[in-house]
C-alpha cells in the first residue's frame, strides 16, 4: 500500500490553495511559461481542470521554489503530472518532486498510468537515476507540438505504469524522504 508522502528531506509540498496563485504565477513567470495569462485572469482560473496542485518548497530556506500539479484522472485510468522548478540551482530537486508528485498520484487515485510531458527526450532529466529510470516508458513524441522562445518544440509523452511503481516506486522514495 502506497503513502501519500508529501515531504522528503529536502523539499515540501504544500497545498495551493487561490491565495497561493500569485507566488505560483511568479515561478511561472520566472520560467517564461508560453501562454500565461494576466495575473487577474491566471488567480481567476487557479487550480481548474487539476486534482492537487502544490507549491514547492525548499526546507533549507523555506522558500517556494516550484510548483506540482496532478490533473483530473480519465475515465481509461491516466492523469498527468507537471513539475515546474525555477532557478538552475533547483534542477537537483527535480527527482524528488516527480517521486513525491507520481507517488501521491497513485496513492490517492485508481490510475493505471501517470504522464509527464517534456521537451527534451531525456527522460533521465525526471532525477530518478540510472537504478530506476527503467520505470520510465517512453510512449510517444508529438513533433512540433508546442511553440515558445521563437520556435516549434517536439513534446516527449512518457509514462509511469502503477504495476512498475509498486514495484520500484517506494525502493525510489526511500532514497529521498
Amino acid at each position: 500500500m502506497l503513502f501519500p508522502h508529501t515531504e522528503t528531506r529536502q523539499v515540501a509540498l504544500r497545498p495551493a490553495g487561490p491565495e497561493d496563485a500569485p507566488a505560483a504565477y511568479d515561478i511561472l513567470f520566472r520560467l517564461g511559461t508560453p501562454g500565461l495569462p494576466v495575473l487577474d485572469r491566471y488567480a481567476k482560473d487557479f487550480g481548474a481542470g487539476l486534482s492537487a496542485c502544490f507549491l514547492v518548497h525548499r526546507k533549507d530556506t523555506g522558500e517556494a521554489v516550484g510548483l506540482s500539479t496532478i490533473s483530473e484522472p480519465t475515465p481509461a485510468g491516466h492523469l498527468r503530472i507537471e513539475v515546474r522548478l525555477a532557478g538552475a540551482e533547483n534542477a537537483a530537486l527535480a527527482g524528488e518532486v516527480h517521486a513525491l508528485t507520481a507517488n501521491f498520484a497513485f496513492a490517492m487515485w485508481r490510475v493505471r498510468k501517470v504522464y509527464i510531458h517534456r521537451t527534451s527526450p531525456d527522460a533521465g532529466a525526471l532525477g530518478f537515476g540510472a537504478e530506476h529510470s527503467a520505470m520510465v516508458r517512453a510512449e510517444a513524441v508529438l513533433p512540433d507540438h508546442t511553440y515558445f522562445h521563437g520556435q516549434l518544440w517536439d513534446v516527449h509523452i512518457f509514462a509511469l505504469h502503477r504495476d512498475d511503481w509498486n514495484a520500484h516506486g517506494a525502493a525510489l522514495l526511500k532514497q529521498f524522504v
